[in-house]
Parts: structure tokens; C-alpha cells; sequence
């Protein structure tokens, strides 16, 4: 085997850097391989911070809701693009975004829950670091009941096979629910890794799905009109299903 040299420079690089050169599409989109991204350009969607209006950025995030934390109670700070998540009174989920998360990435997230009658409220939070005190955006949403597939105690106990037809099982009934939020709100869910997909069940088998985490880079707009087995199509063809679950 070869060492390290810039001769011997690794390919996955090399195509970044010539596909930079040639202003083609880059190898992956949002961290979406070609085939998928090519995929939801057929159902034309739309990622939703391409979608913001000046009535959006006056309608979400401008309220300062600082006060909300004196009862909030921290619960998570999962995700790359969250800073916190907080839980509050009434079943209700609060969100921190980080500072990597854009201003109309944030108005995306906001806008999507909306779409979907599952915005509670959304602001803007102040969070005190060593040096500053810092304005956040934080979008508060009813909690949403289940567990994730492989925290739960049926996959725990479940042998090889069983786990192999929960997965099936549960790949089914998300692309399923993907398609059905899609047509009836325009809102298409894409980020079906599994700790954004919740699940009840019975002794062995999954009773409900519930989508959480409709941020970005990986929700869209889409025409409600689209065909409910083309987006079932394009659910079940993820990448995510083989790389995540």
C-alpha cells in the first residue's frame, strides 16, 4: 500500500475539487447523493429556507421569549444544528437552535411547523455564555409521544429476524406517514433518521408513527397534488434507511 502523498490524494476529494472546477452540482447536496437529490428534483421540492418571504421573517422568531426559560427544564442537546431542547409546562417542547443553523433556516423550521398546525410559539431566547449574552431562536411545539425504534424495549427483546421485520415494518409505515404529511400540508420529511421517528407499539408490532424535527436541510415544500406513490417512492429509496437504521 501506497503512503499518504499528494499523488495519492484521496479520489472523494479529488472529485469535490473537479467538480468545483466545472460548476457541476457538488457530489452530494445537503449531504444527499446524486440519485436522491435527482429524486426530489422529480417531485420538485423545494428546500424550505429557499422558500422565505419578507412576511415570514416578520412573522416567526422576532418575539423575545427569554422569560420561558425561568421554567424550562433541559432535556437534550441532540442534533449537530440544536443548541438545547428544553421541555416546558403544558407537554411542550422547546428549541434552541445553534448558531450554525441560518437566519432562514430558522424561518424554514418555524414556517414548516406552522404549515403543519404544530407551532406553538417562536422566538427569540437569551442565553448568557462566558463572555456575552447571546440571542438564539427557539421554536416551541407540543411533545410528541413514543420512542425511537432502537431504544425501545420490543427491539431490545426482539431476536435477528424480528428486528429485521421491525425495520421493515417501520421503514413502511414512515413513508407512509411521509407521504400522507406531504398531501395534506405540503410538507415533506425527509430527515427520517431514527431518533426523528417515534413509535408506539404493542407487544411486537408498531402502532403509530410520529415525525419529529422538521429543520434543516432536509424538509421541503412540496405541491400537495403530488402522487402519493411517487413520494412513497422517493421515501423508501433513502439512502438513510441503509446507512442508519
Amino acid at each position: 500500500m501506497l503512503p499518504p502523498t499528494r499523488q495519492n490524494l484521496n479520489p472523494f476529494i479529488l472529485l469535490i475539487v473537479l467538480l468545483g472546477l466545472l460548476q457541476l452540482p457538488l457530489i452530494v447536496y445537503a449531504g444527499l447523493p446524486p440519485a436522491e437529490y435527482e429524486r426530489l428534483q422529480e417531485l420538485n421540492a423545494v428546500e424550505m429556507s429557499k422558500t422565505i418571504t419578507d412576511t415570514d421573517r416578520a412573522s416567526y422568531l422576532s418575539e423575545d421569549i427569554s422569560d420561558l426559560m425561568d421554567n424550562a427544564k433541559k432535556i437534550s442537546n441532540v442534533g449537530k444544528l440544536n443548541k438545547d431542547i428544553y421541555t416546558l409546562k403544558g407537554n411542550l417542547v422547546m428549541k434552541v437552535l445553534s448558531s450554525k443553523v441560518s437566519k432562514d433556516e430558522a424561518y424554514g423550521e418555524a414556517k414548516a411547523l406552522d404549515m403543519l398546525h404544530e407551532l406553538e410559539k417562536s422566538g427569540r431566547i437569551k442565553i448568557r455564555s462566558r463572555i456575552r449574552r447571546t440571542y438564539f431562536p427557539a421554536i416551541i411545539m407540543k411533545r410528541k409521544k413514543g420512542k425511537s425504534l432502537f431504544s425501545s424495549d420490543v427491539y431490545k427483546r426482539a431476536n435477528k429476524k424480528e428486528r429485521k421485520a421491525l425495520k421493515t415494518s417501520v421503514i413502511d409505515k414512515v413513508c407512509e406517514e411521509v407521504a400522507r404529511i406531504a398531501q395534506s400540508s405540503g410538507i415533506l420529511h425527509y430527515d427520517n433518521n431514527p431518533d426523528n421517528v417515534l413509535l408506539e407499539f404493542t407487544e411486537k408490532s408498531v402502532t403509530s408513527v410520529e415525525l419529529i424535527d422538521y429543520g434543516p436541510p432536509y424538509t421541503y415544500l412540496i405541491d400537495k397534488n403530488t402522487d402519493k406513490q411517487k413520494i412513497v417512492d422517493v421515501c423508501a429509496a433513502s439512502s438513510v434507511w441503509t446507512l442508519l437504521w
